[in-house]
């Protein structure tokens, strides 16, 4: 038995006519619908379906909303924490940023410093920038801010709670030097 090459395109048209018609891609009058599905009864009870529709169904399709984790400090605090992270390291790398928030972290963590982060950001002597008006100049960098939130939920450092810029403090023990800051843990 040979099959002529036009009966295998004229079933294949068809096949595949029938494949847009039962999903829908294919558009047709309700008069060419209703022949197609007296020609072809398993069509019958199918509803077309059309791929538009699809992707609006779709759960997979939602946009996923990122929700923001719950921080342990208001976002005044964080900001605070940001701006004199500004102050005291604009010019220090991102390590050096992220030592200094953990510097300020840390010390409220620590039973000899004040427990808040606006007392320990105030206390007397402690950080230059808020009694040498450079805070006067600063402001709060959202990319401080997020190395803020990152350190709130994972430290570089749990140890560090003094730092200076050209040399050790004469307080705690030295640790290391990142860029211009050197590095103390409490004695």
């Amino acid at each position: 038995m040979h099959i002529k090459p036009r009966a295998i395109a004229t079933v294949l048209c068809m096949i595949f006519f029938i494949g847009f018609a039962v999903c829908g891609v294919v558009r047709s009058t309700d008069k060419e619908t209703s022949e197609i599905r007296q020609s072809y009864p398993v069509l019958a009870e199918a509803e077309p379906v059309i791929m538009a529709d699809l992707l609006m169904e779709s759960p997979d399709l939602e946009p996923e909303v990122k929700k923001e984790p719950d921080y342990p400090l208001t976002q005044e605090e964080i900001d605070l924490i940001a701006l004199v992270t500004m102050g005291e390291a604009e010019g220090e790398t991102e390590l050096g940023k992220r030592l200094v928030i953990d510097t300020i972290l840390n010390r409220i963590d620590h039973p000899s410093f004040p427990n808040t982060v606006y007392d320990v950001v105030y206390q007397p002597n402690q950080f230059s920038v808020m009694w040498n008006s450079r805070i006067d100049r600063c402001y709060v960098m959202p990319e401080i801010v997020e190395l803020v939130k990152e350190e709130l939920l994972e430290r570089t450092n749990y140890d560090c709670v003094f730092f200076m810029a050209g040399g050790y403090s004469k307080y705690g023990e030295p640790l290391f030097q990142e860029c211009c800051h050197y590095f103390s843990s409490y004695d």
